[in-house]
């Protein structure tokens, strides 16, 4: 990625983009006052990890056109796909999960539940589950007002939390976007998950709170590439190593069975982006044949380290939908992460730790690519009286420390909302064996 121009401009730029995403607040305030109320996004989120479970069935069974590696991914997406009747699959399960993903997208045309108001509190901050994570908090309040319209979206959320010990206002999972056809432009401070990994992301995930940025996407559709698109972001990360974090990436799908995307980031501090870190990743989805009523695929994610052409890491996963198992649907996925030898001589890994490891905000990895190994295993019941369970456990190492952590996710509907609860116990080299309790309540109006 070249940058070029003088350096006054590019600063002025910068400070203007970054005075824009700290102001946006304002900005949705000020729009609340003039349009009329009522949930919506562009975009289906990087936060529910039982809806992409819908998605990638849906992909799986060859019913979609669109990559489901790009989170959050735009509704347009698979808006015309799910406009050709895919609830009237012969397959039970994949009738249900399209239903599942159209009532998500017509409650955002529609702008239904557009305010709500969610709680969780915990003995612990929650482990982190990887994509979808319900909350990064030990506990907090907070509320949400969000609009959708043909040509704009807004989302505004403000709560108050214990995250780290430090408990202030938090003004995460709010956003700007202005919508012109193919192009989306947006300002956010929202969850993003690139690539194919469920507990693992070598690329740009959820595991840390998110970042302020900046981004514009384009979506198209061709001969050679599919249905294709990229997006470029420049966020502006706090306690991280850099003062600033540009990526560029580009999903594609050229055949019904196969995906796969392209990414490019930079860290730098003082807009000298020649200067900074790099690094590049690829990742690929292949769907696999389907076995009576097993809908399955594998994957991979490559990284590289600081020199953007020599491998780092490497993921490799299956994931597979079990469908209309006692009514329900059960997704298991099985994933293995791997650092290369290269990997140990990069100056991420300066005597063995990753302070200068550049993807983090907050002190916090966005990503596990600074684990030496790890593998885990994840079964999602999407059960048919809308309760969901997930069962997960990892065994990773790092840094010639190992441990392994087992988690329990349970939601159902009650008291006209969802209700949330978790049970994780971790246990290490050490025998500093931990066990946390959370639950969570939210309510759309």
């Amino acid at each position: 990625m070249q940058v070029s121009g003088h350096s006054q401009i590019k600063h002025s730029i910068l400070y203007v983009a970054k005075s824009l995403i700290n102001v946006s607040a304002i900005g949705v305030t000020t729009l609340m006052t003039i349009t009329s109320s009522v949930n919506a996004s562009p975009w289906l989120e990087a936060n529910d990890p039982f809806l992409r479970s819908s998605i990638v069935l849906l992909s799986d069974a060859g019913k979609l056109t669109a990559p489901v590696n790009h989170y959050p991914a735009r509704w347009s997406f698979y808006g015309d796909d799910l406009k050709r009747g895919i609830s009237d699959s012969k397959e039970k399960g994949v009738a249900i999960a399209s239903r599942e993903v159209q009532y998500s997208l017509s409650s955002a045309k529609l702008n239904r539940g557009n305010t709500s108001i969610k709680f969780i509190a915990g003995k612990e901050q929650p482990i982190n589950s990887g994509f979808g994570n319900f909350s990064d908090d030990k506990w907090g309040g907070y509320t949400s007002y969000e609009h959708l319209d043909n040509s704009y979206a807004f989302r505004f959320t403000t709560g108050y939390r214990d995250y780290n010990g430090e408990r202030d206002i938090d003004w995460s999972n709010s956003y700007l976007s202005l919508n012109a056809g193919a192009w989306l432009f947006s300002i956010s401070n929202i969850k993003r998950w690139w690539g194919q990994g469920w507990q693992h992301n070598l690329i740009l995930g959820s595991f840390a709170k998110t970042a302020p940025d900046a981004s514009l996407s384009y979506l198209g559709q061709n001969a050679f590439l599919g249905f294709w698109s990229m997006e470029t972001l420049w966020a502006f990360p706090s306690d991280s190593p850099s003062d600033y974090h540009s990526a560029t990436r580009l999903v594609s799908k050229p055949f019904s069975n196969f995906e796969y995307g392209l990414t490019y980031q930079a860290w730098f501090d003082d807009l000298n982006v020649g200067q900074g870190a790099q690094q590049s990743a690829f990742d690929a989805k292949l769907t696999l044949p389907h076995i009576g009523s097993l809908y399955h695929s594998v994957y991979t994610e490559l990284a590289s380290t600081d020199n953007a052409s020599e491998l780092g890491a490497w993921m490799i996963g299956w994931t597979g939908s079990f469908l209309d198992v006692g009514k329900n649907n059960v997704r298991i996925v099985l994933e293995a992460q791997q650092a290369t030898s290269a990997h140990d001589n990069t100056q991420w890994k300066i005597e063995n730790t990753y302070q200068d490891y550049p993807s983090q905000n907050k002190s916090v990895s966005n990503t596990t690519y600074q684990l030496d190994s790890s593998e885990s295993i994840a079964i999602y019941f999407q059960m048919y009286n809308d309760h969901n369970i997930g069962v997960i456990y990892q065994q990773s190492e790092m840094n010639n420390q190992s441990w392994n952590s087992s988690q329990l996710i349970y939601r159902l509907p009650a008291l006209a909302g969802m209700l949330h609860f978790g049970a994780g116990y971790t246990q290490n080299d050490n025998s500093n064996n931990e066990t946390n309790i959370w639950s969570g309540y939210e309510f759309r109006i």
